[in-house]
């Protein structure tokens, strides 16, 4: 396994949650778990998806595959079951290195990001109806804090530094990852390479 990976899977917690930190901690809220994907091709890359300008809730974000924790599934289950559905990427092509604590999102979720590696043989196969795109960007990137663009904004009565990830890919697509997805990868960088909590 290479360094950077090493890094990041000693920063990570262990996948199975034993402790209960993924349940619900305020009224209204909903448990949901994501998946940032690695795969290994002539070097490491995050494999993410944008949601099509039709989705009612987020459209045309830049995210990883994840949704919701149905009724008797576990976190890890979910991001597994969601990167099939939005991927085509199956479970049993997955490698789960471990997770980050939950967290309660802006919206009603309680999510729980896993990190896990990709079979690079896998065939990556979006489902129209939740992702109208998926790309990837190297890893190595994303871990640089010169890509980590600090953004102040003031939400629930308190300002909050959030970090923006914007990628100009080698054909010229412009990225811009932002909000919650840039700041899960934001977590993985300080908790791997800084040792922050």
């Amino acid at each position: 396994m290479s360094d950077i990976i090493s890094k990041i899977q000693k920063a990570l917690l262990p996948v199975p949650i034993n402790d209960g930190t993924d349940e619900i901690k305020r009224d209204g809220q909903r448990r949901a778990a994501v998946l940032m994907p690695l795969v290994m091709r002539k070097d490491w890359q995050v494999i993410l998806t944008q949601r099509p300008e039709t989705m009612p809730s987020h459209p045309g974000q830049i995210s990883f595959p994840g949704g919701k924790v149905e009724a008797g599934e576990t976190a890890q289950a979910a991001a597994l079951r969601e990167t099939d559905e939005e991927i085509g990427v199956k479970a049993h092509q997955i490698e789960l290195l471990g997770r980050l604590p939950s967290f309660d999102a802006v919206s009603s979720y309680r999510v729980t990001p896993y990190v896990g590696i990709i079979d690079p043989a896998a065939i990556i196969t979006p489902d129209p109806g939740e992702v109208e795109d998926v790309f990837e960007t190297p890893l190595s990137f994303l871990m640089n804090p010169d890509n980590h663009i600090a953004r102040d904004v003031f939400f629930d009565g308190r300002e909050h530094r959030l970090y923006d990830m914007p990628y100009d890919e080698p054909g010229g697509v412009h990225r811009n990852i932002w909000g919650m997805t840039a700041m899960m990868i934001y977590r993985v960088y300080q908790r791997s390479f800084t040792h922050e909590a």
